[in-house]
């Protein structure tokens, strides 16, 4: 019954009224001529507000100000009264409509333009200074004309500007957790965490506690060096997390300072504030530009991320399909080796014995091809016994055959990693290899891994050896033509340092090359990459534009 009476659109155009003329009669209460509260409420109004909803805001602010011009009414003079009763907030709907249309004020759902939103505070604040200008001009008091000076024009403006600039923060970060999807317990552990940090508590309370000593117990010189004294905590703080930083120390900075205002010294009043406007304005723009820069740097680290992702599936996709090419090359020189037999089985009466061996010697020197390229693309032991069988058994047989010693030593279990780790660590091993024996013309080769886990992940350690034993130099040198085939019995691409380093890269890793004594040594560290779905880059918030 309720959700459908709320969709009734008289309703909730009364719902407005009734809600604007309460804010506004609190608000009214506290405000005065140097602290003009209403304006906040009537600007977050017309920025916010759909346009449809504009007459009935003016309507209301009528009603909000007629108690005033009807209580004063007689006191200031039948001009005042006619020209008091004249909405307020029509004097920035122009403004906002301008700022909201043209200047896309609002790029998107849950994302401000601080440039035009500034400016639109200035251009509001302005034409409200004006109306109440207006109202002092046509004033009499007593039967006597009010006195303008001209220090009551800029101080009608300051007032509306700085609380404009004090409050409109606080509720674009209340809309922002209204539109965020975020449950309210993860809203509420946020902003208390924020809000009650212990940098912020002591830094805002000890900087209150000293200006307040230091405004009563010095000069007038002093204390205008107070007002500068509250905001150097703020501007510390709104380096941390951006602008919001500002609204959370500015706020109290200014009430304080506000608080410790004179009520008759307009000049004074108009000096300070100026100055407080002109420090908390400079405070938010500085806090928009690091949260911007801020926000930058997060969406460029999500789309590396993003991309590293990618990366490494398709890095394992192909992995996959050099996987069932190897499978399937195996299974058709399977097939082609028992259709040779057959073949050969046929003519052997016809062929002499000595070619029909000459064609099974051919024959098998395929299939022993085929199996060597099957290997080299996906080795047996890899498919059979796992990643550690692979390091020990099909490398080792590749550098055997080139007269080179080897050996490998796994610490730690290298089953809980996932795929694209276990294939990367055989390609790297491989390629390492085959990299060493490129740059040196070693005897031995010895490779390390060690794995363990933090609570970020797993981690691999990939070390690659290679040393040159002067006792076997000779043998090393005359066995160069084995040496030049361990790449392609390895399935290695003879990568060189920097494309090493940007495979590592790949798998968050480093890679480090040292030349010792008799050697070369190539280290990796790799971070196993957990499948998880990719971060979604959250647009902007509000105060974060």
């Amino acid at each position: 019954m309720g959700r459908e009476l709320w969709k009734k659109y008289w309703v909730r155009q009364l719902a407005l009224l009734v809600g604007y003329v309460a804010c506004y009669a609190a608000l009214r209460s506290v405000s005065h001529a140097g602290w003009s509260t209403p304006a906040p409420l009537r600007i977050v109004c017309l920025l916010f507000l759909p346009y449809r909803y504009w007459p009935v805001l003016a309507g209301a602010d009528v009603i909000g100000q007629s108690y005033i011009a009807i209580v004063c009414g007689p006191q200031f003079g039948i001009s005042w009264t006619l020209i008091s009763l004249i909405p307020n907030i029509i004097f920035g709907m122009p403004i906002a409509w301008w700022c909201r249309s043209k200047l896309n004020l609002f790029p998107g759902k849950q994302l401000i333009n601080f440039r035009v939103l500034l400016l639109c505070i200035i251009l509001t604040s302005v034409a409200w200074a004006g109306y109440a200008m207006l109202l002092l001009s046509v004033l009499y008091e007593n039967g006597h004309p009010y006195k303008i000076t001209a220090v009551m024009l800029p101080l009608a403006f300051i007032s509306k500007y700085i609380t404009i600039v004090v409050m409109l923060p606080w509720m674009l970060m209340a809309r922002a957790e209204y539109l965020s999807q975020e449950p309210w317990q993860q809203r509420l552990r946020n902003a208390a965490k924020e809000m009650l940090a212990a940098d912020t508590l002591a830094l805002l309370l000890s900087a209150a506690l000293f200006v307040y000593w230091l405004h009563l117990h010095s000069a007038d010189d002093a204390r205008k060096l107070s007002y500068l004294a509250v905001f150097l905590p703020i501007a510390w703080l709104t380096l941390k997390p951006g602008w919001r930083a500002a609204a959370l120390g500015g706020t109290p900075a200014i009430l304080c300072v506000v608080s410790l205002l004179q009520a008759k010294t307009y000049e004074v009043n108009l000096e300070s504030e100026a100055f407080v406007a002109f420090v908390v304005t400079c405070l938010f723009t500085l806090g928009a530009r690091i949260t911007a820069q801020s926000l930058k740097e997060e969406q460029d680290r999500l789309e590396v991320e993003q991309a590293l992702q990618l990366a490494r599936q398709n890095f394992q996709l192909s992995e996959t399909r050099i996987r069932k090419t190897a499978q399937a090359l195996q299974v058709a020189g399977t097939s082609l080796q028992l259709t040779q037999h057959q073949l050969l089985d046929r003519i052997h009466d016809v062929l002499p014995e000595s070619e029909v061996q000459r064609y099974y010697r051919q024959a098998a020197s395929m299939q022993d091809h085929v199996n060597r390229l099957v290997d080299s693309m996906y080795p047996s032991a890899w498919r059979q016994r796992g990643l550690s069988a692979a390091l020990h058994e099909t490398i080792a047989d590749a550098l055997r055959e080139a007269a080179i010693s080897y050996r490998c030593r796994i610490t730690g279990s290298l089953d809980d990693l996932t795929p694209g780790i276990h294939a990367a660590i055989y390609r790297l091993a491989c390629e390492s290899v085959m990299h060493i024996n490129g740059q040196l013309v070693c005897s031995s080769i010895r490779l390390g891994i060690r794995s363990g886990t933090t609570e970020k992940g797993h981690w691999v350690a990939l070390r690659v050896e290679g040393k040159l034993d002067e006792s076997h130099i000779n043998d090393a040198i005359y066995d160069t033509t084995e040496r030049d085939m361990i790449g392609s019995r390895l399935g290695a691409y003879g990568l060189g340092l920097v494309a090493l380093h940007n495979h590592a890269r790949l798998f968050s890793g480093e890679l480090r090359s040292k030349v010792t004594n008799n050697g070369l040594r190539l280290t990796y560290m790799l971070v196993d990459a957990i499948n998880r779905p990719m971060e979604q880059f959250r647009g902007p918030q509000p105060w974060n534009a």
